[in-house]
This record gives structure tokens, C-alpha cells and sequence, in this order.
């Protein structure tokens, strides 16, 4: 009993002592009783035992998953826990997940994700190199697909993760949801009201990481802003994953976290052209490939504005797809797509939602940037327009660049897309117009 006891290694109470994870009193109890036991006591049980008999480790794992396998069978079908989830010093120890509702709270499936053969081979190998409870990060410019490629993804995933995939948007209605209140909906996701979650922030991060300790489950945290809205969010458990989506690209994830990063770039001129294809009508682009071409173009190659282009369109196809091209030239028509009566599906909400997370030195560099023609702009233009000097050019570049607002395309140089450089112009008409009011009313007062 002793040596198991010893081989049993030390666990967490939820008061944060370190504990002995098979005492002898509750392994006696346990096998003296005809309660189901918690995972955790058949976890550390098993393990010993194994570890006692001399089996190597890499079968101790499959034997050990085996037998959770099991209890989780036994558990759905009804059966109930005992009295073994107290310490002798009278802390619970990780909760037990109720396996009878598994969770599946991914949106709908993305049928059609044109051009991002490669992307997903890259993920597919990203995740083959990774251990257990590791982290893929999907970054990218707004509107680029990154929530549609990880919903995609996630799906394909589903049947490695039997004990179920949660969801959370970290981009709220009211705006950023900080990780408190995400804890919340992801603890709600596992079946705790939320009256019973935790009130103190840590104690809700254990709980969360206690519950799904045991289980093979996938975690998809969308929209994330920085890394200390998402670090309290990563599964712990070494049979779940994360996949975390941001505009961001979170260096502090990949340096701490070993997250592996893969970057999402615009689509090509040709799966550009696919996504028009697929929602316009083919009797409409007869004798207008030039025209499809221009508009892929105009609209950045950005699957989300490509999207929103394509339905305006289709809407109203008796004005002549032609002479709807020609309008899109109009910066302020590009910019006001959006769905009717569907605020996220606008790519000015998109780009205003990055932009206004700005500090107000890097959203006058963002606008006086975008002044420059097609071909991009060095770290001496950038400073010449704003009428700073280099070293602020060059942090400021260094912080649109985090958010994917700029892209590097050589030694100090850096391209902005044709959509983002729309908005930036227009916020510096904006800016201008709002300089020239208050000019005013200073000089008539």
C-alpha cells in the first residue's frame, strides 16, 4: 500500500496543497466500496500498479487511457461516484466531467474553403509534430478567413477529440470578452451552472483545467486580442488541443507556450476568382473575365470582403456585373459592404475593430501610411509622411505589423493591401475633416 501510495505521486487540492494522490484510507475505501471511483483515483491507480509491475511507459499510457475508457463508459451509463473525492485534509480533488452530455459547440461547418489546400496541409502537419495539450495558433489580417479555416479544421478533428470541442468567441457583442467572463461560457460548456462557478478568477481556471484534465477534447478560442485574454483559456490536459484564431500574432504564445503558428496570407488571383464564381451566377460573368480578374483585385483577395462583394451583387444582378465593377472602384463603395442587418459581416467593422485597439500615435502612422501608392512604402517614407523620426517610424511599423496591418515584402520594406489602404485614407479624410471643424471653432470663438 505504501509503495502504490508512493508511485501515486502528489495531486492538488483546491486549495492549492500538494497531496498525496492515492492515500492509503481512500484506496482502501475505494476498493472495499461498490461506488464508481473518480477518474482520477482510477488515473493514479492504475498507473502505480502498472509502474509497480514493471510495465514500460509507453504501455502504461495506453493501459491507463484504456481503463479511463472505461470509467467514462460506466459513468454515461449511471453509474455514481463515491466518497474517495475528499482529501484527508478535506479539499475536493479535480472534478470528475459528467461524460453523459459531451459537449459539441462547434458553429457549422465551412463546406467551401477555396484555396487553402496548402494551409491545411501545413496544419495537418503542425498538429502531427505537436504533443498532447499543445497549442495551434491561426493569425492573419482581418477578413483573410481565419474563423472560417479554424471551424473547417476543427471538424476534421472531431473524431481524435470523442469527449467533445468547445467554442468561444472572444470578440463579444459589447466588444473583447476578458478571460474571466470566457471561463464562464467555457465552464458552462462542461455543464457548470453558472451560479456554481467560482467567483475568484484563479479558482475558475482550476476548475475549468480540473474538468477537462482527464478528457480528449478540442478547445477553439476565436478572435482572441492578446495573450493575457488567452492564456487563462488553454487546455492543460495532455489530450486536448487549442486552436486559438487572432489578428495578433501573438509572439508571447509562441515563445511561452510553444504555440506553433501558422500565418494566414491573402488567397491567390485564381481562388480568388473561385469564391466569386461561387455565388454569382455563371450567366453573368460570360465575356467578363477581365472584370472578375479586377474585382478579385479590388477587393484584396480577402475571402470575407471577395464574399461580401459577391452577395451585393447577386442581390441586384439587373444592374450588369460589368457596371457593378466600375462602381467598386469607389473606395467608399468597397468599404460600405456589408450584409443586410448583420452587423459582423461588414468589412468596416472589421477594419475599425483592429484599428480603433490602436494607441493614437500608430493610428496617425496607419493613416499617413496609407497615403502612398500600390507598391509599399520603407521605414523612410513611412517617417517622412508622418514627420517622425526613423526609430518611432520603425516601432510603429513594428506594432501595425503585430496586427497585421502591414506586411513585410522585403528589408525594410512593407506593403499595405489594397482595402486596408481604402480605410486608411478614409480615416485620414475623417481626421482632416474633424481638424479643420475645430480650427473653425476656434477662430470664430
Amino acid at each position: 500500500m505504501r509503495r502504490l501510495q508512493k508511485l501515486g505521486g502528489q495531486t492538488k487540492a483546491a486549495n492549492g496543497d500538494e497531496v498525496d494522490a492515492l492515500p492509503r484510507s481512500t484506496v482502501s475505501t475505494v476498493l472495499r466500496g461498490d461506488k464508481l471511483p473518480r477518474s482520477e483515483f482510477v488515473s493514479a491507480f492504475v498507473t502505480a500498479c502498472l509502474v509497480y509491475g514493471g510495465q514500460p511507459p509507453e504501455q502504461v499510457a495506453v493501459a491507463t487511457e484504456s481503463w479511463l475508457a472505461r470509467w467514462r463508459a460506466l459513468y454515461a451509463a449511471g453509474g455514481r461516484e463515491g466518497a474517495e473525492g475528499e482529501t484527508p485534509q478535506g479539499d475536493p480533488v479535480a472534478e470528475a466531467p459528467k461524460a453523459g452530455s459531451v459537449p459539441r459547440h462547434l458553429p457549422l461547418d465551412v463546406r467551401f474553403l477555396a484555396g487553402r489546400g496548402a494551409e491545411l496541409k501545413a496544419a495537418e502537419e503542425l498538429v502531427r509534430r505537436q504533443p498532447g495539450g499543445s497549442v495551434l495558433l491561426l493569425s492573419g489580417p482581418a477578413g483573410v478567413g481565419k474563423s472560417a479555416f479554424a471551424i473547417r479544421w476543427a471538424h476534421h478533428l472531431i473524431e481524435d477529440f470523442p469527449d467533445g470541442q468547445l467554442y468561444v468567441d472572444l470578440r463579444g457583442a459589447q466588444g473583447p470578452l476578458d478571460s474571466e467572463h470566457a471561463l464562464g461560457v467555457l465552464l458552462g460548456g462542461l455543464g457548470v451552472q453558472e451560479g456554481d462557478c467560482p467567483a475568484d478568477p484563479r479558482r475558475r481556471v482550476e476548475r475549468y483545467r480540473s474538468l477537462i484534465a482527464n478528457r480528449r477534447m478540442l478547445i477553439v478560442l476565436d478572435n482572441a486580442c492578446d495573450t493575457e485574454q488567452v492564456r487563462p483559456l488553454l487546455a492543460t490536459g495532455e489530450h486536448c488541443r487549442t486552436v486559438v484564431t487572432s489578428r495578433n500574432r501573438m509572439s508571447g504564445l509562441v515563445a511561452r507556450e510553444a504555440a506553433q503558428r501558422l500565418v494566414l496570407d491573402v488567397l491567390s488571383a485564381e481562388a480568388a476568382c473561385t469564391v466569386l464564381r461561387a455565388v454569382i451566377d455563371e450567366e453573368y460573368l460570360v465575356g467578363a473575365r477581365a472584370e472578375l480578374e479586377e474585382l478579385a483585385e479590388l477587393c484584396g483577395y480577402l475571402p470575407l470582403v471577395l464574399r461580401l462583394a459577391a452577395v451585393k451583387f447577386s442581390d441586384r444582378p439587373g444592374q450588369g456585373f460589368k457596371n457593378f465593377v466600375r462602381t467598386m472602384r469607389d473606395d467608399s463603395q468597397l468599404l460600405s459592404l456589408a450584409l443586410d442587418g448583420d452587423h459582423d459581416s461588414s468589412i468596416r467593422a472589421e477594419l475599425e475593430f483592429s484599428y480603433r485597439r490602436l494607441g493614437l500615435d500608430a493610428r496617425r502612422y496607419f493613416r499617413k501610411i496609407g497615403l502612398v501608392d500600390d507598391d509599399g512604402f520603407t521605414l523612410e517614407t513611412g517617417a517622412a509622411l508622418a514627420g517622425i523620426p526613423l526609430a518611432e517610424a520603425d516601432r510603429l511599423t513594428g506594432q501595425l505589423e503585430s496586427e497585421h496591418l502591414v506586411a513585410e515584402i522585403g528589408r525594410h520594406e512593407f506593403s499595405m493591401h489594397r482595402v486596408l489602404q481604402a480605410f486608411a485614407r478614409a480615416e485620414e479624410r475623417k481626421a482632416g475633416e474633424a481638424q479643420a471643424r475645430t480650427l473653425t471653432v476656434a477662430c470664430s470663438g
